[in-house]
Formats: structure tokens, sequence, C-alpha cells
């Protein structure tokens, strides 16, 4: 079996993911935030829905002077009387900011840019003429988007803006996909989760930072807990989380010496295994897996080591569950490296920074097993085994979080 480099364990992964959808869901527009759309929609009528006026004033019909009608533009109904019956050449009516225009208008004028005397209803001699102009002020129907027009593509993520055009073109919910349901097993008796840790033990990482990313990337977390480096205790807490997950992932046990349980208790539940591990640094020995039957769950092995993981996260759970989101996928990006990059024996991503001429540069303490270079990147630079030089193009992903 290959091990796929990281190019090739996205496409791998993401696969996996579009072989097993979620379902659908409609939910309430406020509950829609963060949640990705599960079809294109298209917009049931014009937005707006009536032509309308962008100003407080008064719609006319044609030429100055007009005779003002003696009705106010105020009360419960203002919006909407104001256009229910035309507007006679000659007559200007009183108008509120979104209130309906009524047919025969030829603009709206704003009440700052008028006088009026007795019920005789002038432009200010140091109005601008563009006032007059034809449908000056009027937002008419169908202006932002016809009936028919895509209203929002399928696949994204739903912003406050996409809820809110959902809103104005009259829908109540939206149809999105069910958040992968994710299980969170944490392994390493060396390991603990609070205090200073001392001689051959470890501070947990993965527990305060791996759930809030699950989240980031479209899951949900629905399981998390510590598992002892035993096989016993290794399979059944595999078990448990394959039935109740779409996706389990595990941190640590990925080795191959006599203590890491993770990786062969996977294969005996596995029906099919993608991949046993990646070439690619830091992140080789992660695991790819199907356990049970199709759809089963999926399961991902994690490395133990802190930067291995959080490597592993963005080239395989991200795309896994895009995939399974129906998401587009975040395509590399080309730049220009600042410095010289000396071979490496296998692919690798480098958390890396950029600088102010717009080039790249690795982070300093960017071991398998260090976390501070992480904090200060910007992405992750992709470095083939022939190395890099100064000038030379290569290849950036975007970390699987918000950039600074």
């Amino acid at each position: 079996m290959t091990h796929p480099d990281w190019q090739e364990a996205i496409g791998i992964a993401a696969r996996a993911g579009a072989s097993t959808p979620q379902p659908i869901e409609s939910l309430p527009l406020d509950e829609c935030q963060d949640r990705v759309l599960a079809e294109t929609l298209a917009a049931g009528r014009d937005i707006p829905h009536f032509d309308s006026s962008a100003m407080d004033g008064f719609a006319v019909h044609g030429p100055p002077p007009w005779q003002l009608e003696a009705t106010t533009a105020s009360g419960a109904d203002a919006h909407a009387t104001s256009g229910a019956r035309p507007l006679e050449a000659g007559w200007a009516r009183p108008i509120l900011t979104g209130g309906a225009v009524p047919a025969g208008a030829t603009s709206v004028l704003r009440a700052e840019h008028t006088e009026l005397a007795g019920e005789v209803l002038r432009l200010r001699a140091d109005a601008p003429d563009t006032d007059l102009a034809p449908a000056r002020n009027i937002r008419h129907a169908g202006r932002e988007t016809r009936a028919g027009e895509v209203l929002l593509e399928g696949g994204r993520v739903l912003s406050p803006a996409d809820i809110a055009y959902a809103a104005v073109s009259g829908l109540d919910a939206l149809p999105v996909r069910r958040r992968p349901r994710v299980a969170l097993l944490m392994t390493g008796d060396e390991v603990i989760t609070a205090g200073q840790p001392g001689p051959g033990q470890v501070r947990d990482t993965f527990g305060p930072a791996l759930p809030g990313l699950v989240e980031l990337l479209g899951g949900e977390i629905v399981d998390s807990r510590r598992v002892g480096d035993d096989a016993g205790a290794t399979r059944a807490a595999l078990q448990e989380a394959l039935a109740a997950a779409d996706i389990v992932l595990t941190t640590g046990g990925t080795g191959h010496s006599e203590a890491d349980h993770v990786r062969r208790e996977s294969v005996r539940l596995a029906s099919e295994l993608l991949f046993p591990e990646l070439a690619m640094r830091p992140g080789h020995p992660t695991t790819f897996a199907q356990l049970g039957e199709h759809p089963g769950a999926w399961h991902v092995g994690l490395p133990g080591n802190p930067l291995a993981a959080m490597t592993a996260m963005r080239v395989v759970v991200e795309p896994l569950l895009s995939g399974m989101l129906g998401k587009p996928l975040r395509a590399a990006r080309s730049v220009e490296v600042a410095v010289d990059v000396r071979p490496v024996r296998v692919s690798t991503l480098m958390p890396a920074r950029q600088r102010e001429d717009s080039r790249w540069e690795p982070c300093d303490a960017r071991g398998a097993n260090m976390l501070r270079g992480l904090t200060e990147a910007d992405g992750f630079l992709t470095v083939p085994t022939t190395g890099l030089a100064t000038g030379d193009q290569t290849q950036v992903l975007d970390l699987p979080w918000p950039q600074r």
C-alpha cells in the first residue's frame, strides 16, 4: 500500500468524505450561522419585491411645482399606504425610507431639499438638479436580485450576511448539512491534563485544542475521553466510538512499538485501510481507515506529537470534513521563498511566516513535538525533497484556523 504525500492525502480524504455525505436538516435562520448550505437556492421573488424610496421625503410626478396631498408619512402602515394608489401628474405625496413608491411617481425628493408654501411643494433654490432625474432615490423591484436568480450557492459556510440575505428573500429556514459527529479518543499514560509535568510526563495539548478545532472545521464533538495504553481498553473505546460517531479521531498510539495499540486495533476493526502512513513530515505516522462496514465511521489516527497532529488535521481531517459537508477544498497558494531551505528526506510542511515583502520563511521551533513555531505561523510552507533556494516558488497551505 502506498504512503501518500500531503497533496495525495488531501485528495484521498476529500473523496472519502464525499462518499459519505451528511444528511440534510432544515434549521431556522438564527441557528444557521457557520453551517454548510446543502443546496443551491434560487430567489423565489424579486429583491426588493416592490419599488421603494431610498429617502424620507416626497414622491413627485412630473416637474415642479407640485400640489401636496393632505396625507402624512406616519403610522404603523405608512410604508405601505404611500404606494396604495397611483400618484397623479403635478402632485406630491409624503414618503418614508423604504416606503412603497406609488405608480406614476417620477422621482423621490429629499425632504431637506424642498420647501412648502401652503399646499404647494417646490424644490429649494440650492437643491441639486439631480433631484429631478428620472427615478431619483427610487429603489426598483428586482434591482438586487431577480426571481429565479441564484440566491446562495450550495456548499458555502453561511455567514451573517448570507443569513440576513436569506431573510430578506422571505425564507425562514435553510437546508444545511448535519455536522459530522466526531469522537475524540486521546491516548498516552504519560500525559497529564493539569499542572506542570514532571520528568517522563507531558502536558495534554489535544484535550484543550482539538474540540474547538473540530468545531471550527464543521464537526461536532460527541465524545471526548482519555484511553489508557492498553489493547483491550483501546479496542473497546474504538468500538464504542464507531457506534456513536461519523469520525473517530485518536491521538497517539500510531507508532510500531508494543505500547502503540491504536494502529493495531484500528486495523482489526477496519473494513478498508486508505493509508497506513503519510509520505510527509511532520505527521508521518498518521493512519486513515474506515471502521465497520460502509458507511461505518472514518478513523484518523493522529500522531502523538502536537505539531505532527496539527499538520495531519490540515491535510486529512479538514478535507475529510469538507467532503462530508460538500464544502469546496481550500487550494494551496503559490508563494516566493525568502531564504534557502535545505533538502529534506521526505516532503515536508513547515510552519512559516509571511514577511513584509510578501515572501515567506520557515519559523523557528518547528520540530514534530514543538508548538511555538506554529503559534507564529501564517501557513504551512511545502518543501520538496530537493529543498528550496531563495526566490523559488513553492506552495503554502493556509492554517486550519483564521489567520492573525
